[in-house]
């Protein structure tokens, strides 16, 4: 009688290489979201040594999660109280929080680590330039409004910009509308209003650019989101993009087009507006 083989695997697999040291320890989770970027992350400004938006942030990471089917194992008390230790040990005044939230095979890893901030009064005084990108952001991708690990194609391209001597680089969608930059989201001022890409143009819409239409609208400032072409976003009076970090900065160069950056423009009127609100310090 013929007697079939009965295979049974076992792993011999027991050791990698890190940086050139064979370990059976490997010292970064080799995990999905390691090896492919599947994980979602926020960064949280600190200013004074406090917290910024954090209950807006966890929202936002929760949501993110969400939708991509990772599990949020800890509480927002849990991660505040985490992130409040790292800020005493780290000694922070003003910096930035990441919180990254990344698939594992048993429990799902969050990281927080920490870093400088340096958008200090000196850059929002003389302001930023931008290029534009050559490339169409996908307003229809599954990642484009979740702040996934996948950052590479931006990553990629504010390089590229910096190596044509720009500080960010912004991108207009399939359909030729404006839509954000590689790290920021960006409004335009004419006539006294202001505008910003809707959130269906291929944005993540920020938290400083919510609270920056809510500031607009608490105001009775015109604003409107929608669709804007190349051509109105050369023929703004001033421009101004957000993130986290840099809050509200002035551009100063979009191109070859140059805008003045004082302390009269409607741009720092509304950076100091928007530190009175949300108590900033």
């Amino acid at each position: 009688m013929l007697k079939i083989p009965i295979w049974i695997e076992v792993s011999i697999i027991q050791y990698v290489c890190y940086n050139g040291e064979i370990t059976e320890e490997c010292l970064v989770p080799l995990d999905q979201g390691l090896l492919y970027g599947y994980g979602v992350f926020e960064t949280i400004n600190v200013s004074s040594g406090k917290l910024v938006f954090f209950q807006e942030h966890m929202e936002r990471l929760k949501s993110s999660a969400a939708l991509l089917g990772l599990e949020f194992g800890q509480t927002s008390e849990q991660l505040m109280v985490d992130c409040e230790k790292l800020i005493e040990k780290n000694q922070i005044d003003k910096g930035g929080l990441r919180v990254t939230l990344s698939k594992s095979e048993k429990k799902n890893a969050i990281i927080i680590t920490a870093r400088e901030n340096h958008y200090g009064d000196e850059v929002f005084k003389q302001g930023v330039s931008i290029g534009v990108s050559d490339y169409a952001r996908n307003e229809q991708s599954l990642l484009v409004a979740i702040k996934s690990n996948n950052y590479l194609e931006n990553l990629l391209i504010l390089n590229d910009s910096k190596k044509r001597g720009f500080n960010e680089a912004v991108f207009f969608n399939t359909k030729g509308y404006l839509a954000e930059g590689t790290m920021s989201n960006i409004f335009l001022i004419r006539d006294q209003k202001v505008y910003t890409p809707a959130q269906d143009s291929g944005i993540l819409p920020g938290i400083v650019r919510d609270k920056v239409i809510t500031l607009l609208k608490k105001h009775k400032i015109p604003v409107a989101e929608g669709y804007y072409t190349r051509e109105t976003l050369m023929n703004a009076d001033e421009i101004f993009i957000t993130n986290s970090l840099m809050e509200i900065m002035p551009v100063k160069q979009l191109e070859n087009l140059k805008f003045q950056v004082t302390s009269e423009s409607f741009t720092n009127y509304l950076k100091n507006l928007y530190k009175k609100e949300y108590d900033i310090v």
